[in-house]
């Protein structure tokens, strides 16, 4: 599965692991998560349709979402994740071997959650894989 590939690419990462012990978790971090920390969301996937039927690639835009509890900590393991997954391609190392064709980030925004004092640094990214 592609989550499962681009976690272990991301936290992996000698980078982000030096900033990050954990993270790549689904939706939302689990409570007590040590800060930094990052999870992921899907807004959007499909595959490629054509005349002749699905062409193979299929389209996945993840939501990262990179939790801080200081601006400076939530930017660092932005930019950490951000050059691993911008202009990437390869084969993941999840259970499928997935296939990606690219990776690019869209966008970004910035929230602060004042009741638990933390910032976070939303990222969004398009990737381009091969479907199993």
């Amino acid at each position: 599965m592609i989550e499962e590939g681009i976690q272990k690419l991301v936290q992996t990462d000698s980078a982000v692991a030096a900033l990050c012990t954990a993270g790549g978790f689904m939706a939302t971090l689990p409570k007590g998560t040590a800060l930094p920390s990052w999870s992921y969301t899907t807004i959007h996937g499909a595959a490629t349709p054509h005349l002749r039927g699905i062409d193979g690639l299929t389209e996945w835009e993840v939501q990262i979402d990179v939790f801080g509890s200081s601006p400076l900590s939530t930017l660092r393991l932005a930019k950490a994740i951000t050059r691993v997954l911008d202009g990437y391609s390869g084969t993941l190392t999840d259970a499928d071997a997935t296939q990606v064709q690219e990776c690019f980030w869209t966008s970004q925004h910035d929230f602060f959650d004042d009741a638990a004092r933390t910032y976070r640094r939303m990222l969004e990214f398009s990737i381009w894989y091969a479907s199993n």
